[in-house]
């Protein structure tokens, strides 16, 4: 088995390397390519590129793990925000009500099933009901 297959194949099974695959098959091309030319090209440049090249991936990856940090952290907000919206409206926080297999609630736990908590009410739900009362007096007035 050649090189290129066996990139090939480990990219088949590791696709989220793939650009670390593809830049390996690049500098065996260009090895491949250089070793058929006479020239001055030696391994001391050869490993330089080759460092470049790792240099690269490296910052490619650094970035890719820094915006799935940020992703996860806001999913992960995301999350606890939902979790206390459910408490403010005395949901369910796993499925709001939606599944029957939910070992929480066993889906019964729609908006209005459990006592809402009086704090998160206060922070999400209260505002809204004094704008809507708010727009509906001045409605009446005008």
């Amino acid at each position: 088995m050649d090189f290129d297959t066996l990139l090939v194949q480990m990219e088949a099974n590791r696709p989220d390397l793939a650009d670390s695959f593809a830049l390996m098959r690049q500098f065996q091309k260009d090895k491949t390519e250089n070793n058929n030319k006479v020239d001055s090209y030696d391994e001391a440049d050869r490993l330089r590129e080759l460092e470049t090249l790792f240099e690269k991936q490296k910052n490619i990856n650094k970035n890719l793990l820094q915006n799935y940090d940020q992703l996860k952290q806001n999913y992960q907000s995301l999350l606890r925000q939902l979790d206390d919206v459910a408490e403010a409206i005395g949901a369910c926080p796993h499925c709001w009500g939606e599944e029957p297999d939910c070992n929480y609630c066993r889906g019964r736990g729609k908006p209005g099933y459990f006592q809402p908590d009086q704090a998160q009410f206060d922070i999400y739900i209260k505002p809204v009901i004094l704008k809507l009362t708010n727009n509906k007096s001045q409605s009446l007035n005008n």
